[in-house]
Parts: structure tokens; C-alpha cells; sequence
């Protein structure tokens, strides 16, 4: 099978898709069972050194899941202190595949979580400064230059283990990234739950219940949020130098393909995971499996060779002649998807055979990518 190792940081990972922090891997016995799935590295849930005032329990209610859909809106705050992890950090340094995850929230506080991780040969640590829902009620510290540029100078001063910023979307996310790297970050994952976000019941009008903010908002994950993700890793892989771990509405191996090609040197998934249930590790054993069988498909040797093809393809010029679509009469099978989808009127079937006014066709593309068997194109 195709070769799926790849180094990060000084780290050789057995492949490039990971666990990311979250509920399903906040405590040892959870990691435990995790690290005897086939994922290249699992983040535990956030730590931090002390909780904020009022966080020591979950707001209630803080899931609203939607199976169908594939998306998860979050208000979840707390998580196990240091003080609970550092009886553990020498068992699970040793096994190379755990990411601790720290909150970069308090900056004096995450240094002290970081000096206690950093006595351990941990790959690198993730700092987290970008939960949606909490950074609502924080001021938005994922957008704010002045405390990524402080906390980084800060650990990178005091910590020799490798340091990641995990940023969640914004407008900024490049300039913001750039200012980390120029501070001397080692790596960034993008992105973290979009929004916050709000729902509500139609048939009373009030807010789905509060996720622990009085607005009703949460933090949204999930398949919703590939396409914004997957823009910025894009975006990032075009302007920085470093690493990129990519994070966001993965939820099939086509989307994690994806991502590496956008130029992500690893991939982390979560919101699948959790959506399996009790399912989850057979959930990921089998997205890793489907994953090496696409490459292998495709003849890929090594995952490195997808890593970023994508990026020399977008300076192509734009492109405003007129495009009409061939017709592959043997692939199609008259389902007249393109018919209906057509505006302007400019695709028909006749004798049992698409046919394509170039009077009336504006090129589109929209025929081209219902076809369900690809008989245009």
C-alpha cells in the first residue's frame, strides 16, 4: 500500500491523520483506548492550568448535534487541569502520537502548563486561543495580533519543545498567522469551531436552548465548515513557510485528500469521530483504510507527493471566453439532470441524445457538474 508516514516538526507520524482535541479523548482512559486506533497522533482535550471563574462544570445544555447533517454546535468550557494530566505525561510522551493541547487564553498560565509539558519529549504542543464560543465572552483573542505575537515570543523563549497555534477563521487568519510565524511560531492548525453561531425553534421562536451563552450561541464543527477551512488552509499554505495541520468539517477521506493537496502537511478530525458515537475508533480505522485505498487507486506512492499540487494550479489567468460542454453520448444515461438544471434553456434531449444550443449556452458549467456520469464535460 502506499507509503503514509510523513515528518512534522522532527516528529515521523505512521500517517497524516489525526485525532483533534475535543470531548472524546478528555480523559486517560478515553486516550487510552484511542491510542490503539490506527490514527497518527491524537490531541487530547484542551488543558489549562486553573479553571475560570464559574467553568468548573459544562454549562447545561452545551451539544446540539445534528446526525443527519453532520455538524455540531458547542459551548463545551471545561476540561481536565494540568494537575490531572501530569501523572500521566511521561506514559504518553512515550508513545509519540500525543499532541497536548493547551489553552492560550491566560498567558502566564498557559507558560506554566507548557514548562510542565515540556519536560517530556512530547512532538509539540498545541496552543489554543480559538474556541468560538468562548471567545465570544473573551474578545475575540483569535483575532488579536498584540496577544499572538506576546504569547508566542513568550513560549518560544521559555519552551524547547515545538510550539503550534491553532486559529479560527477570520478575515485575518493569514496576517494573523504571519505575525505568529514572524514570532517565531513552529506550525499552525486551522481551523477551530466556526462562529459563534445561533439556532432556534421555529415553532416558538425562542433561542435552541443556551449553550452556556445567554445569546444561544455556539461553536460550530462539522461538515458545514469544510469549504471555509479548506479556503484557508489555501490561503495559509500560499503565504506562510511553516507547517500547516488542517482542521475542519473532515468528514470523509475525499476531504482530508483535499486538504493535503490545498498543501496541510497532516490532518486532524474530530466532529465524524464524535458523530460515530461508540463507533468512533472503527469510524477513523476505516476512514484511515479508505484513505491509503484512494491513493493507492490513484497510484500514489507516498502521501508527500499530493502534499500542495493544488497551490501552482490557482495562478491560472481568469478565464472569460465561452466554454461549451462535450457530450459523451455512450456515458449517458438520459436522466436529463442537465436539462433541468439549465437556465437559459440551451440543453435538450432529442432522439435519445443531449443536445447543446451554443447560442444559448453562457459556459456556465452548471450541466457539467450535475452530470452524474460525467457525459459532460
Amino acid at each position: 500500500m502506499s507509503k503514509l508516514s510523513c515528518k512534522i516538526l522532527g516528529t515521523t507520524f505512521s500517517n497524516p491523520i489525526w485525532l483533534g482535541s475535543g470531548t472524546i479523548s478528555d480523559n486517560k482512559e478515553r486516550v487510552d483506548k484511542l491510542l490503539k486506533s490506527k490514527a497518527g497522533a491524537i490531541i487530547p482535550r484542551t488543558t489549562r492550568f486553573k479553571y475560570a471563574p464559574g467553568r468548573k462544570a459544562h454549562p447545561s445544555y452545551h451539544l446540539d448535534i445534528n446526525i443527519d447533517e453532520k455538524w455540531i454546535r458547542n459551548c463545551e468550557w471545561t476540561g481536565n487541569l494540568i494537575n490531572y494530566w501530569q501523572s500521566y505525561l511521561k506514559e504518553l510522551s512515550k508513545s509519540k502520537k500525543i499532541i497536548m493541547s493547551v489553552s492560550g487564553r491566560d498567558i502566564s498560565n498557559c507558560l506554566k502548563v507548557c514548562k510542565i509539558i515540556d519536560k517530556y519529549n512530547f512532538p509539540f504542543i498545541e496552543i489554543n486561543i480559538s474556541c468560538a464560543h468562548s471567545n465570544e465572552i473573551n474578545g475575540f483573542i483569535t483575532r488579536n495580533s498584540k496577544h499572538i505575537s506576546t504569547l508566542v515570543k513568550i513560549l518560544k523563549k521559555n519552551i524547547k519543545t515545538p510550539i503550534a497555534l491553532k486559529l479560527g477563521h477570520s478575515d485575518f487568519i493569514v496576517s494573523l498567522a504571519k505575525i505568529a510565524e514572524e514570532s517565531g511560531i513552529d506550525a499552525i492548525v486551522a481551523i477551530n469551531t466556526y462562529g459563534p453561531v445561533i439556532d432556534f425553534d421555529i415553532s416558538t421562536g425562542c433561542p435552541k436552548l443556551t449553550l452556556g451563552i445567554g445569546n444561544g450561541k455556539g461553536g460550530l464543527s462539522g461538515k458545514t465548515i469544510f469549504h471555509i477551512a479548506l479556503t484557508d488552509v489555501v490561503d495559509l499554505s500560499q503565504n506562510l513557510n511553516i507547517p500547516i495541520i488542517a482542521c475542519g468539517g473532515i468528514t470523509k477521506p475525499e476531504d482530508a485528500i483535499k486538504m493535503i493537496m490545498a498543501g496541510a502537511s497532516a490532518v486532524q478530525i474530530y466532529s465524524a469521530v464524535h458523530l460515530a458515537g461508540r463507533q468512533g475508533i472503527k469510524f477513523l480505522n476505516k476512514f484511515i483504510l479508505d484513505f491509503n485505498t484512494w491513493l493507492d487507486k490513484y497510484k500514489y506512492e507516498d502521501i508527500n507527493d499530493l502534499k500542495g499540487m493544488l497551490l501552482p494550479l490557482l495562478s491560472r489567468p481568469h478565464h472569460m471566453g465561452p466554454i461549451i460542454p462535450k457530450y459523451n453520448q455512450r456515458l449517458c444515461i438520459q436522466c436529463q439532470a442537465c436539462v433541468n438544471i439549465c437556465l437559459e434553456g440551451a440543453i435538450s434531449l432529442l432522439d435519445n441524445k443531449i443536445v447543446i444550443n451554443k447560442n444559448k449556452c453562457i459556459s456556465c458549467g452548471a450541466c457539467v457538474s450535475v452530470c452524474p456520469t460525467k457525459a459532460l464535460k
